[in-house]
């Protein structure tokens, strides 16, 4: 069998789960170039452009593997089930609500249900709760583990259609996360990153109340030797519990990566982001009071509907303001069944307008960067390694900075955590260059 994947960590967990759940099935995950007999497509429908990535993909499926049985599943299957049951070679098309069950929808498949594949999507608005299912023992041959601690979203942005696709706010049960981290650090990870579709939502669902700080102090005490990440935040969630883990566990790692989309306090009230840039300025100053060494990254759209020449300059003022050093920057396309997309022409910006910022905001970032990097040098950090180049031991630094060694690798160091010291900066590659502090 072969699992593809697109989109967001939440995706990629899920994907392991499918591919844990297939092996306990007797299937073998089939090797680069091989004929697999099933494929699963985990698809993201976040742009237009994601819809016609997935459905490249699912196209490149059926050639690649002639005669296998092809699932299509995830946000885009969600979205548009008819529209990819009819795509060449799918056999069955199932929700978000359904993924999990998907050996059972595969053992009732019936024949073959002439040029369109089986459709089994329900109404995921109708989901109250992420369902229990099985725990997973490895992730793939990555360096960390994603661990999934929510599902969901009750916001409503004005650009985007994933509450749709994904239903309300969810959160797994403390007990249930903690033992799936046991298992991810039984398995030898060194890394684990919380993640979910609304991070910051996480507990407010739960008896108690439960918060994502008091989840993430209960994942440290399982044991030492390994640290915490916590994915991509809306900088509003961060509140007085999470501004104290990062100040007292320094097993958490210095890095948030936040959903800005936007420094101009128009454009994030017609985005349906909550309140304006002076409140996301003073949520970042208390996590740089508490952890001053911590990087911060941050997600922004460029071009959204109405957007000034002024009001993108506020984003780029922004970028250096806060000091926001990695930079996912989006440049904003139409997304049907949301509400921007039914705004006038007049304030769309142009495609060509579009590319110049994103590319301007794009090297804001990267200047921020390369002052963040600088600062590291003649610094101890501690190296994920992901992987060896040419011999020499690449990954990311706790603050997720990319970093390479200069003098060693080992293959038994893949997942490790190293001790280095940072001696200089490569700027053409903008990573950190190390030595390694083991004898």
């Amino acid at each position: 069998m072969m699992v593809l994947t697109m989109g967001c960590r939440v995706n990629q967990f899920e994907s392991a789960l499918l591919e844990e759940g297939g092996s306990a099935r007797g299937y073998r995950l089939a090797h680069t170039g091989e004929q697999a007999e099933l494929v699963v497509i985990n698809t993201c429908s976040v742009t237009g452009e994601s819809d016609r990535q997935a459905r490249q993909l699912i196209r490149k499926a059926g050639r690649d593997h002639p005669g296998a049985r092809i699932v299509v599943t995830g946000c885009y299957a969600q979205n548009a089930p008819e529209q990819a049951a009819a795509l060449p070679g799918v056999d069955l098309v199932l929700g978000n609500g359904e993924k999990g069950q998907l050996w059972e929808w595969l053992d009732q498949l019936p024949g073959a249900d002439g040029e369109h594949g089986h459709i089994r999507v329900g109404d995921v608005n109708d989901l109250t709760r992420v369902p229990e299912r099985g725990l997973v023992d490895r992730f793939g041959e990555r360096a960390r583990a994603f661990l999934q601690v929510q599902d969901g979203c009750d916001r409503s942005c004005s650009y985007c259609v994933i509450p749709r696709l994904r239903g309300p706010s969810r959160s797994v049960l403390p007990e249930r996360v903690v033992e799936q981290a046991r298992r991810f650090l039984d398995a030898g990870y060194r890394e684990l990153v919380v993640t979910g579709i609304n991070l910051g939502a996480y507990g407010r669902d739960l008896p108690g109340d439960p918060s994502l700080a008091t989840l993430a102090r209960q994942l440290l005490e399982i044991s030492t030797g390994w640290r915490l990440r916590i994915s991509s935040l809306d900088p509003l969630d961060i509140d007085a519990g999470l501004v104290a883990l990062l100040a007292d566990c320094e097993r958490i790692c210095p890095h948030l990566h936040l959903s800005i989309q936007s420094g101009d306090d128009d454009v994030r009230r017609r985005m349906g982001r909550g309140r304006g840039r002076d409140a996301v300025l003073e949520r970042i100053a208390r996590v740089r009071t508490a952890r001053p060494d911590l990087v911060l990254g941050a997600d922004f759209i460029v071009g959204f509907p109405g957007e000034s020449a002024a009001a993108f300059e506020r984003s780029l003022e922004l970028t250096t303001e806060a000091e926001l050093a990695l930079l996912h920057v989006f440049p904003y396309s139409v997304r049907s069944d949301t509400l921007a997309a039914s705004w006038s022409q007049t304030l769309q910006v142009p495609g060509e307008t579009i590319r110049a910022r994103a590319a301007r905001l794009r090297q804001a970032g990267l200047n921020q960067l390369e002052q963040v990097l600088r600062t590291r040098v003649g610094g101890r950090e501690e190296l994920l390694v992901e992987s060896l180049e040419s011999g020499r031991a690449v990954g990311k630094s706790a603050g997720f900075l990319p970093m390479r060694l200069v003098d060693a690798g080992r293959e038994e160091w893949r997942g490790a955590l190293v001790p280095v010291e940072v001696q200089g900066v490569d700027l053409q590659d903008h990573c950190l260059l190390a030595t390694c502090r083991w004898q």
